[in-house]
């Protein structure tokens, strides 16, 4: 039984699959980062469920606060990078693997890497697609 906007089932059975996880990790509780960190992951429309159905399986109702995203103009979070930086991110968005970019690009695999990670760092982003996506949206 839920409240509020409806969330399926299989993604209320993935949350309290991570909120499991989360408290197995944490016997002493959850920090408040890694409830931020789950709710930055989950990509719902706004809204409130209490999941009553997960407290035999947590000891307590799952309650999921959902809050709209800000608007960003897009290829924004890629402003804040270097120009080798971008031009990884363009490779990323043409379908390129990292040995494939190390080879365009004439250097070490470590090194496209070392980019692709501070590509994520620096923009928050969660992955390749979504570096795919910001650089696709730069370039328009």
């Amino acid at each position: 039984m839920s409240l509020g906007v409806d969330i399926d089932p299989t993604t209320l059975g993935q949350l309290r699959a991570m909120v499991r996880q989360l408290q197995a990790a944490n016997s002493d509780g959850t920090s408040l980062a890694e409830v931020v960190k789950l709710a930055r992951d989950v990509q719902l429309e706004s809204g409130i469920t209490v999941d009553f159905e997960a407290t035999p399986d947590l000891g307590q109702p799952l309650v999921v606060v959902r809050v709209p995203s800000e608007p960003r103009q897009p290829g924004a979070s890629l402003m804040a990078l270097t120009r080798r930086e971008r031009e990884v991110a363009v490779l990323i968005a043409d379908g390129l693997s990292n040995k494939q970019i190390a080879r365009r690009l004439r250097i070490t695999l470590g090194t496209v890497k070392h980019y692709v990670h501070q590509i994520l760092e620096k923009t928050g982003l969660p992955g390749r697609v979504a570096i795919a996506t910001e650089a696709r949206a730069s370039v328009r």
